[in-house]
């Protein structure tokens, strides 16, 4: 039986966070309906503190979806040297204001690449037994730091702990521009058996959430897969659909209806499997930018495209059992370091002080202000 966050939400753990298509002119759209509690979360792209917090207690946010790079944590194989200060104060301080943190496991450190994997490559993702084995321990570090009987939560008995609960497991494997030699589901299959063997003898209620996602990397073309066609000989693979309760879904798109393409088919292959997983949409987004780019639809546009993907969400949230969405991003950055369009990205500007119409659409969501 599959354990969900849903019923953690239910119980009240997140109370405390609470006290497209055609043009961009308005539409008299009808109120906003209400999420269920903490269902809609951000994705920062720069450093995040208290201020941010408060900010999003405020707002009534209940997910804080990170970047836990194991590159950058464990310089080296040396035992006891993984460092946890910068992740510590995220959940730490998120924990604080009653927010849930959302891991997404991702990188591979260059002592693995040059120790024990062949290629030498610190941009590909672990392969040979050694690396997979070393990044099932640190993965296990992980749990044990920030579980349900983290280390983070005895060493600070005044705070109110919010466990980690969901843990993500790397980022668009189905894209070159994140997994690496090229997008191999067999391949991502051994990486994923090992994270799911070490988070769950830790925590067995633990959700194990596939990588987001995205829907059509390189249009679908190899060495890229659609997110359905990677999901769909995932399933193929003897024993795959047991590592994982929850699948991540990145349904990029300028229109509703692409947006709904997207999720709609990775849906299709859960069902198809015969699949109790869930649905976690762990980015979407738009820019209130007014470049080329399609994603570019300036600030009233932007908050019409969050509007029209949060109503759609909220309106399939049973039948496809979506577990929760996070918008990319929080904050805008000065200048773009993923993509053209993700500077201007942020439901604030830069400084943190200055809301965008996004987050007044945001906010009639959550009932937060």
């Amino acid at each position: 039986m599959r354990t969900h966050w849903a019923a953690a939400m239910a119980c009240g753990i997140l109370l405390a966070a609470l006290s497209g298509c055609g043009g961009d002119e308005d539409t008299g759209a009808a109120p906003a309906p209400a999420a269920p509690p903490g269902f809609f979360g951000v994705v920062p792209q720069s450093a995040v503190g208290d201020e941010d917090f408060a900010r999003m207690a405020q707002g009534g946010i209940g997910t804080l979806r990170i970047v836990v790079s194991w590159g950058e944590l464990d310089p080296s194989p040396a035992p006891g040297d993984t460092s946890f200060a910068s992740v510590d104060g995220i959940v730490a301080g998120a924990a604080a204001h009653g927010i849930r943190v959302l891991p997404t496991i991702y990188g591979t450190p260059a002592w693995v690449s040059s120790e024990l994997e062949e290629n030498g490559d610190p941009s590909h993702a672990p392969q040979s037994k050694p690396a997979l084995e070393a990044w099932a321990e640190f993965i296990g570090e992980l749990v044990d730091r920030y579980g349900p009987d983290g280390s983070l939560w005895k060493e600070n008995p005044d705070l109110n702990p919010v466990p980690v609960h969901g843990w993500q497991i790397w980022n668009e494997q189905n894209s070159p521009t994140f997994y690496l030699p090229k997008p191999d589901p067999a391949a991502y299959a051994k990486l994923l058996d090992a994270a799911a063997g070490a988070i769950r003898d830790r925590d067995p209620a633990a959700d194990v959430i596939l990588g987001g996602m995205f829907g059509t990397p390189l249009s679908g073309k190899p060495p890229a897969y659609t997110a359905w066609e990677f999901l769909r000989r995932l399933y193929a693979i003897p024993g795959a659909r047991e590592d994982f309760d929850s699948v991540g879904v990145h349904p990029y798109a300028a229109h509703l209806e692409k947006i709904r393409e997207q999720v709609m088919l990775v849906h299709e292959e859960v069902e198809r499997a015969d699949d109790d997983a869930t649905l976690w949409i762990t980015e979407v987004g738009a820019s209130s930018g007014t470049g080329p780019n399609p994603l570019d639809r300036g600030p009233e546009g932007q908050a019409k495209a969050l509007d029209e993907a949060f109503r759609f969400f909220l309106s399939r949230r049973q039948e496809w059992r979506i577990e929760g969405v996070t918008w990319y991003s929080w904050r805008d950055l000065t200048q773009p370091v993923l993509c053209d369009w993700c500077a201007h990205s942020g439901l604030f500007e830069e400084s943190g002080l200055s809301p965008k119409p996004a987050w007044n659409a945001f906010v009639s969501f959550t009932r937060g202000s």
